[in-house]
């Protein structure tokens, strides 16, 4: 899975309530056609965050029904109608041979078209900036580019180090100021869980329950069943999903001299009162990963790859030909005392010194 991140161009303050509503939208529309799953996502008021599962090649099938329920997801009306028409009639024409099998090498060829751009990271990220800016740039009767370049991605190891990235999307808007606590923010993925978006559920949902690959840890829960996630959120997910987002929601501040020789505490970072912590730690159970949730976040931003020192150099051996010849392994200890203080070992693909 991924962390994107893309910044509007100039850092401009340009995303209000209706934009971001209607990037909300678009986002789902590619998220179906392109077949890649939105774990949690934030939408800022200049960039946006998303994490991103994208599935492995040959892991999806996409038999006729399922192709045009995704082309009818992200297209027009009458374009998913001339789509539909087409495929149909290549159908009803194709060959049969001397065994009276059919030949349908027309039809998969059209929808070859189509397919062969699913289950990409970069596909999914192009349609939606390029479909959001053509919107934008309509709307707003201008011309030009709408992203900063095109978008940062960090690859991210599934388990513990994707839960607390899922933590750090969802407090955007808390450490901006913009809200007070994470569920007053409508444009992210815990404010949408909690007004009962069911898209938004399932993806925290899997966030919790993918498999923890860090070293000598045991998957906490039973393997994923599409069947039945719809029902994860309220047999306990989101109770847990809310410990996890508070434990590292709280503000913090330090002791600092003003010119009149007194002693004040100063806000060095935006949060959630500890008071208010402490209630849902009282009445979601007790909160244990509390130190493990302080991180530095350059590291989810300019990492690169995020996990454990194993998966770190097994990605690094799959890639080594992109870095310098003296490199020997992939993975560099992430340097904040908070991390050092973890009992699991995580690591960055960059070695970043700040």
């Amino acid at each position: 899975m991924y962390h994107c991140i893309s910044r509007v161009v100039d850092r401009r303050f340009i995303l209000g309530d209706t934009e971001r509503e209607l990037f909300v939208g678009l986002m789902r529309n590619c998220e179906t056609f392109y077949g890649v799953k939105i774990l949690s996502y934030c939408v800022m008021s200049n960039h946006f965050h998303l994490l991103v599962e994208v599935p492995k090649e040959g892991e999806v099938e996409i038999d006729d029904d399922e192709f045009l329920r995704r082309v009818k997801a992200l297209y027009s009306p009458s374009y998913y109608a001339e789509v539909k028409q087409i495929f149909y009639n290549l159908l009803e024409t194709a060959s049969q041979d001397a065994e009276g099998n059919s030949s349908r090498v027309a039809a998969d060829n059209f929808k070859r078209q189509y397919t062969s751009r699913m289950h990409d990271l970069g596909n999914f990220m192009k349609s939606l900036k390029q479909r959001f800016s053509r919107w934008y740039n309509r709307h707003n009767n201008r011309d030009g580019y709408l992203w900063s370049g095109r978008y940062t991605s960090v690859l991210v190891q599934a388990g513990y180090v994707a839960r607390i990235m899922s933590t750090y999307i969802d407090l955007n808007p808390v450490r901006a100021g913009m809200v007070e606590k994470p569920d007053a923010y409508r444009w992210c993925s815990y404010g949408a869980a909690l007004a009962g978006d069911k898209r938004a559920r399932r993806g925290l949902c899997r966030v919790l329950w993918l498999k923890d690959e860090m070293p000598n840890s045991a998957a906490e829960n039973q393997p994923w069943d599409e069947e039945n996630a719809r029902h994860y959120w309220t047999d306990g997910c989101a109770e847990r999903y809310r410990v996890l987002l508070y434990t590292d929601a709280e503000q913090t501040f330090k002791d600092i001299m003003t010119r009149d020789g007194q002693w004040v505490k100063a806000q060095v970072r935006k949060g959630v009162s500890k008071e208010e912590i402490e209630k849902v730690s009282e009445a979601n159970g007790q909160v244990n990963m509390a130190y493990l949730l302080r991180h530095k976040v350059r590291h989810f931003s300019d990492g690169m790859v995020i996990g454990s020192q194993t998966y770190l150099n097994e990605v690094f051996q799959q890639t080594k030909e992109w870095f310098g010849e003296k490199r020997k392994s992939g993975a560099r200890k992430m340097k904040s005392k908070h991390w050092r203080q973890s009992p699991k070992e995580v690591c960055a693909m960059r070695d970043l010194q700040q």
